[in-house]
């Protein structure tokens, strides 16, 4: 038996990071283009062996690992589509990182795992040389590891043009016929980055001056060294000798000759000199987390716009996997969408004209089912208030109710024009980027104008905060009255249209929509659904009730009213593999399985989509406004408040990598900068159990990997600001710490006297597949120039284990217990 667990040649070490950044793409459009240009320079010879071990590694594998003997941690089965693995917790986070970037169980993830066990044994060897006490595999570290650095979303420069990193001297002539000596940076036709050579010549300048340079160390034969060039300044950056003067030259126009020469040095010389990539940089920084926050935050963004007769409305909703709920919440026995129940123009325009830094508002809801129509009943904490006698019949009938909702709406201000969020990569360079960088066309720009505002629907029900509203007096006499709360069945509001954000299309085969109802056998019995659509190879179900089973587990599938139209197959128990399950775990994804190249349930629908593509629809992809959902998108990641941390498996744990926020006053801002500069966020008071064995983040985060399906809870936290030792200012619980509802009471009141209280809303996701086809033009671009810096943000983005989204609740908690938002120290 040939042993495919073996290291690689000599020869091919020094390629080790081309092999394993290449190897998850051999079954991607663009691999044979990314490996000649990674291999460029390598010759034949190494080039074949280079894409043998990539395309051994991108092989299936059936192996099964075993890290019993491997590693000092306890090993649990895990199975894989029916490979059984026994890994321990560490393992399975790398069998799971490893198979989402490879798309399926390789030989790259056998020895990525392998590899990953024998790294982690010789650290603990190390650790334990050095004396250094081990209790458990996740090694402390200094708490500086819950400094975060954190950023806003989309906000990068954009550059019209290469700059090329260029150093030669200038003079500097200004108005009074003074000058001054310099040396330059970067140089693009456009634009030009200096350093004075006396500091104390920054005193002369300020911006939008004009000025005019001599390029002195130009060589004559360019016939350019006594050409003055005018140009004016931009701005400046930097601090002391360090500071840099940005320029922009006056008129392009004038002396073409240099102009041709600066755009032939970048094409001649852009390899030697090396293009300036900072901008690209940044905007893969920023890209790589808003993908991350856009695929898994909770809340709903709600468009609003100013309609002719000046009144607000929400016109359109931008949803993801998990905030689907929320719209599927808002809809009636007809699944018609009455989210404008929630956001009615009072509402908007209440958010819309608070001059609170932070408008924000809560919404309690239920529902009322009589003669199979549902009835909507919703209350803002402002409306709860002007109905005092209503206010308690309304909170303890409703939070009885199975129905029950609370939903935290939070208003920022939209800028129409940030919906174009061009690549960081300048035009020319090829199709692909000019295609990025197109501008928005004139039917969505047309559609787009009028909005002004856009609301972040978050749904902060809590059961434990269920349990105290339900406490409160019920005065069934009142319970006739509450229709004061109620939305009129014969006055429905306008029907916000919903865009999804568009992901990379996984799927090889066509989508047709089909609805028949299927019986679903698990191991707990039987499930009846409908099927929702069908490929040849996948089918995706409806279910009456909830699915119990794992992802990759097998079940069997009958197709009732189908078998009656054929007697060539049977129909009967078709099995098939679950590939997902939603959030609700009511809605399954399904590939087919069979021993056989081709099994029963490929072979029906085959042959039914063959004998009715004339009726069958197939299920459309396209927008109705082409661009629309990413336009929504970019809105929502430059205009969101909502508060995302990015957490990495690191050898020290759960570690929070970043950290993202746009710009907002919020009073808690204040204390998570705590300790730590402005562009940082001390996080530590979110690890206070992280020493515990029941850490909730850690805890949380490996209870997701084995269902994904989110966690919710809260954190009270206490902020002393006058406490004279830093790490004392912030002491926080989680709702788990604080067992009753009389010690949750008890903190809070103490945190007042003492100082500051606030309550946040936390939010665990697992992290998604990355997509990689949103960020190829820009990781293309960056590997030409610097290829260890693209490999750097592709590890990024499938070292993201999960996002944290905190949403304050502070006001909603004071309500809850019946403290006034007066007792809370602002």
């Amino acid at each position: 038996m040939i042993d495919t667990h073996k290291p690689m040649t000599p020869d091919l070490s020094p390629y080790r990071e081309i092999i394993h950044s290449l190897a998850p793409l051999v079954n991607h459009a663009t691999f044979n283009k990314a490996f000649k240009r990674r291999t460029q320079n390598i010759s034949n010879d190494l080039s074949f062996l280079i894409k043998m071990e990539i395309k051994r590694l991108a092989k299936p594998c059936i192996r099964s690992i075993d890290l019993r003997t491997k590693v000092k941690d306890e090993c649990r089965l895990f199975n894989y589509q029916g490979i059984p693995h026994y890994l321990h917790v560490n393992g399975i986070f790398e069998f799971e990182k490893l198979v989402k970037r490879y798309g399926e169980y390789t030989f790259g993830v056998y020895e990525g795992v392998i590899h990953f066990s024998e790294q982690e044994k010789r650290r603990l060897e190390t650790v334990k040389t050095h004396s250094v006490l081990v209790q458990d595999t996740e090694l402390q570290i200094p708490d500086d590891k819950f400094i975060t650095p954190c950023q806003e979303l989309l906000n990068f420069p954009v550059r019209r043009e290469e700059r090329l990193n260029y150093v030669v001297n200038i003079e500097v002539f200004f108005a009074d016929n003074t000058s001054a000596h310099a040396s330059t940076l970067d140089i693009s036709v456009q634009g030009l980055k200096i350093r004075f050579k006396d500091p104390d010549t920054l005193e002369k300048i300020s911006v939008s001056d004009p000025i005019h340079v001599v390029f002195r160390g130009l060589d004559r034969g360019t016939g350019l060294a006594r050409d003055s060039i005018e140009y004016k300044i931009l701005g400046l950056s930097g601090r002391g000798a360090k500071t840099c003067v940005h320029l922009l030259r006056a008129d392009c126009s004038v002396n073409e000759h240099f102009s041709q020469f600066v755009l032939d040095l970048i094409k001649l010389q852009k390899r030697r000199y090396k293009v300036n990539l900072d901008n690209v940089e940044m905007a893969l920084s920023s890209k790589v987390y808003e993908q991350s926050f856009s695929n898994t935050i909770p809340g709903l963004p709600v468009f609003v716009e100013k309609t002719e007769d000046g009144q607000l409305s929400a016109a359109y909703a931008s949803t993801n996997a998990c905030s689907k709920r929320i719209l599927d919440y808002w809809l009636d026995e007809n699944h018609h969408q009455m989210l404008g129940y929630l956001l009615n123009p009072a509402r908007l325009n209440m958010l819309a004209m608070d001059s609170a830094a932070y408008p924000q508002t809560v919404v309690y809801c239920f529902h009322h089912i009589a003669d199979e129509k549902i009835y909507f009943y919703s209350a803002s904490s402002e409306e709860l208030l002007e109905q005092p006698k209503l206010a308690e019949t309304f909170l303890a009938y409703g939070a009885r109710r199975v129905s029950w909702r609370v939903f935290h709406l939070t208003y920022s201000d939209v800028t129409p024009s940030n919906a174009y969020v061009p690549s960081s990569v300048p035009d020319g360079i090829n199709k692909e980027i000019d295609k990025l960088n197109k501008r928005l066309s004139p039917r969505l720009q047309g559609r787009l104008k009028n909005l002004t505002g856009m609301v972040t629907v978050t749904d902060i029900t809590n059961a434990k905060a269920q349990e105290v509203y339900q406490r409160r007096n019920l005065d069934k006499s009142n319970i006739r009255l509450l229709k004061f709360f109620g939305h009129a069945r014969n006055k429905p509001p306008r029907t916000i249209e919903t865009y999804r954000h568009k992901q990379k299309e996984l799927r090889r085969q066509t989508r047709y929509i089909l609805r028949t109802p299927v019986e679903v056998k698990t191991n707990q019995g039987f499930i009846h659904g409908f099927t929702e659509d069908f490929s040849v190879s996948g089918l995706r179900l409806e279910l009456d009730s909830e699915f119990q089973q794992r992802l990759n587990s097998k079940v069997q599938i009958s197709f009732p009213k189908l078998q009656e139209i054929t007697d060539n197959f049977d129909l009967k128990n078709v099995q098939y593999r679950v590939k997902h399950v939603n959030t609700d775990r009511q809605v399954l994804h399904l590939q087919a399985v069979s021993e056989d190249e081709t099994g029963v349930a490929e072979q029906f629908f085959s042959q039914l989509i063959s004998n009715n593509s004339d009726k069958l629809q197939a299920l459309e992809q396209e927008e109705k406004i082409p661009g629309m959902s990413i336009a929504l998108r970019n809105l929502h990641g430059k205009s969101s408040p909502q508060t995302c941390i990015y957490v990495e498996k690191q050898q020290n744990g759960f570690v929070p990598a970043m950290a993202t926020i746009n710009q907002m006053r919020a009073s808690w801002l204040q204390f998570l900068h705590h300790n730590a500069n402005l562009v940082s966020f001390n996080l530590s008071w979110l690890y206070q159990d992280d020493m515990q064995s029941t850490a909730f983040i850690r805890q949380s985060i490996k209870m997701m990997s084995l269902d994904p399906k989110p966690i919710s809870t809260e954190i009270y936290v206490s902020f002393n600001p006058s406490q004279k030792r830093k790490e004392n200012q912030v002491y926080a619980k989680w709702q788990y710490q604080l067992s009753s509802h009389r010690a949750k009471r008890s903190f809070i009141k103490s945190a007042n006297e003492s100082g500051q209280f606030f309550a946040f809303s936390v939010t665990f996701n697992k992290a998604l597949r990355p997509d990689l086809e949103r960020l190829e033009q820009e990781l293309l671009y960056l590997s030409q120039h610097a290829i260890h810096k693209a490999t750097y943000f592709e590890e990024r983005m499938w070292d993201i284990a999960a996002t944290i989204f905190l949403t304050d609740i502070t006001q909603e908690v004071l309500y809850r217990y019946r403290l006034k938002a007066s007792d809370n120290v602002v």
